[in-house]
């Protein structure tokens, strides 16, 4: 039997290796196979996890939740005390600087994954921000998605 393992398409290209070097570590320490599948983007990584190709992941909070409540994984690690699941961010320059402070027009650049969407228009609530009154550009991951923010694509009108 041969274990299949992912990581989160959010995690950043440089450690790729890091994580083949884990996998290797992970297969010697459990006397098991395991296959390390990088998925391109959260939508093809949600596919392989609804069909059942997904036997541990290293996941987002988000999809964490999802993935204990939906599909019966059991967590055996996460972060210690650090608490930055959604990030709402402007350029420094930017006049906005709370949330209260952004208009309607705003374009907005966000992640495939449909949880973090879903809490980050839920913060922008507050600034009377819906998806009806702002223009979203969704990229395939975070790193796209900064790269976006420091490009101007993606900022306060």
């Amino acid at each position: 039997m041969t274990l299949e393992l992912t990581v989160s398409p959010d995690f950043s290209p440089e450690h790729i290796a890091g994580w083949y070097v884990f996998n290797t570590w992970l297969q010697r320490k459990l006397g098991v196979r395991i296959h390390l599948e990088l998925y391109e983007d959260f939508s093809a990584q949600r596919q392989a996890i609804a069909a059942d190709k997904v036997d541990l992941i290293y996941a987002n909070p988000y999809d964490a939740a999802m993935l204990v409540r939906e599909k019966g994984f059991v967590a055996i690690a996460a972060p210690q005390g650090k608490a930055d699941e959604v990030v709402i961010a402007v350029p420094v320059d930017s006049p906005a600087q709370s949330v209260e402070d952004l208009q309607p027009g705003l374009r907005l650049a966000v992640t495939r994954d449909p949880d973090v969407n879903l809490i980050g228009m839920i913060l922008l609530e507050s600034a009377d921000l819906t998806r009806d009154n702002t223009q979203t550009q969704q990229v395939s991951t975070y790193v796209v998605l900064a790269r976006t923010l420091l490009q101007g694509k993606a900022d306060p009108d």
